[in-house]
């Protein structure tokens, strides 16, 4: 499989042409997958077309899959490691988590090992006036970091702070049993992400259709 990586010139993120998804991936063309992921922080697949295991497939070619805790309300029927990320309402109820993401945010820093990265699938992405909607946006925090005053590195280093699973408004507000599940954490202010392929590397699948709103 030959494949090309085309970076957005931009503190992170690149395109990556030339792999269907849906197919198994040979060991040499994921190895150069991984890499670019490692390097640039976050990695595209235009027109793809997989199917909920593919996914899951996919995503446990880098590391042991975190489940999101909203997946045990929102999940894929049959592939409980997806969580579904939607506006939609059927029946008089959501389909999936609704308004996610509307802050900058880490993934799953509720947990005591947060996940080594998130996939996102897009199913269905909502329009108004001809103009996309729910895109999702990424921030480089090493960009930010290096940008950093060293007076402000030295402040900060070895820093920790307390994240409350209580503490970020949500359109539907964790349940006391979630809460219990997931206590205050102690995190560092600045985390050095783990050596590639170290056990602390772990991913996290969510699958995220769009609006029909």
């Amino acid at each position: 499989m030959s494949i090309e990586i085309v970076p957005t010139g931009a503190a992170l993120g690149a395109e990556i042409r030339g792999v269907n998804l849906a197919e198994p991936i040979d060991d040499e063309t994921f190895a150069a997958i991984e890499r670019a992921y490692n390097d640039l922080g976050v990695i595209f697949f235009r027109d793809q077309h997989i199917t909920p295991p593919q996914q899951v497939a996919f995503t446990r070619r880098f590391g042991e899959i975190e489940f999101n805790i909203f997946g045990e309300r929102w999940s894929v029927p049959g592939s409980p490691e997806i969580v579904v990320v939607s506006n939609v309402t059927e029946d008089g109820s959501p389909i999936g988590v609704r308004r996610a993401g509307e802050n900058w945010h880490s993934d799953m820093c509720y947990a005591s090992r947060p996940p080594r990265g998130t996939m996102l699938y897009a199913l269905e992405i909502p329009e108004l006036f001809g103009l996309t909607l729910g895109d999702t946006e990424f921030a480089s925090a090493a960009a930010a970091w290096d940008a950093l005053p060293q007076r402000v590195r030295r402040h900060l280093d070895g820093r920790r702070a307390v994240f409350d699973f209580t503490g970020r408004k949500r359109a539907f507000p964790p349940t006391q049993a979630e809460i219990d599940r997931y206590p205050p954490v102690i995190h560092p202010i600045v985390r050095t992400l783990p050596t590639p392929g170290a056990n602390a590397s772990m991913s996290c699948a969510t699958i995220a259709p769009g609006s029909r709103e």
